[in-house]
């Protein structure tokens, strides 16, 4: 369940579609999450966009790794050209996937400071995924399959502050991308969770910027 005053936007561009979570209205596709809309703006001025490995996005990134651990499937690495990828498809702050040659995830909220949260959010679409029949780029569970996708060896991301009118924004760029192939593709990349391993919880919403 979700912090009250929280509202999430994600996307991811690994299909192109988007998803406006609240209690009130649901586009596209469907999440059992218990998220309330808050209103806020931005700061005013250009936006600020962090794509360095440290700090809180290194936070971000052992997150992405804990989950992959426990689905069997071996690290990701920072990668600085995807990471000045994601600032740059970031700075707009359009809100939209990139249609670019790398696997996307993307989320935002007006009051979330904290980038390892979304991860947190994005990987609890694993819930509704089905490891025996996986559907192909399901729009329901594509992030949480590409965060934990076992043929990804890279990963760069950035996140924003200060967007007009979703002030802060995760991006996240996977290389080689997931979310591709057969079934058997799925199967062989999309692991179940090792249930000796212990799932990580929520991580605070909010965090030294």
């Amino acid at each position: 369940m979700l912090p009250r005053g929280i509202l999430v936007f994600i996307f991811a561009a690994l299909g192109l579609v988007s998803g406006v979570f609240s209690l009130e209205n649901v586009h596209d596709f469907v999440q059992d999450v218990n998220a309330v809309q808050s209103t806020g703006d931005g700061p005013g001025g250009p936006p600020k966009v962090n794509f360095d490995s440290l700090g809180n996005l290194q936070l971000a990134i052992a997150r992405i790794n804990a989950y992959r651990k426990i689905h069997q499937v071996p690290d990701v690495h920072w990668n600085s050209s995807l990471a000045q990828y994601a600032a740059n498809v970031a700075y707009p702050c359009k809100f939209r996937g990139s249609n670019g040659p790398y696997g996307e995830i993307l989320a935002g909220s007006t009051t979330v400071t904290n980038p390892e949260w979304y991860i947190w959010f994005l990987y609890g679409e694993g819930k509704d995924y089905d490891f025996k029949n996986p559907k192909i780029n399901d729009p329901a569970t594509k992030r949480f399959s590409q965060i934990i996708w076992g043929g990804s060896k890279w990963v760069g991301c950035a996140f924003v502050d200060g967007c007009p009118e979703l002030r802060y924004q995760l991006w996240c760029e996977f290389a080689p991308k997931g979310n591709v192939g057969s079934q058997l593709a799925y199967r062989n990349n999309v692991k179940p969770a090792d249930r000796t391993q212990t799932v990580p919880g929520m991580p605070p919403t909010t965090t030294n910027m």
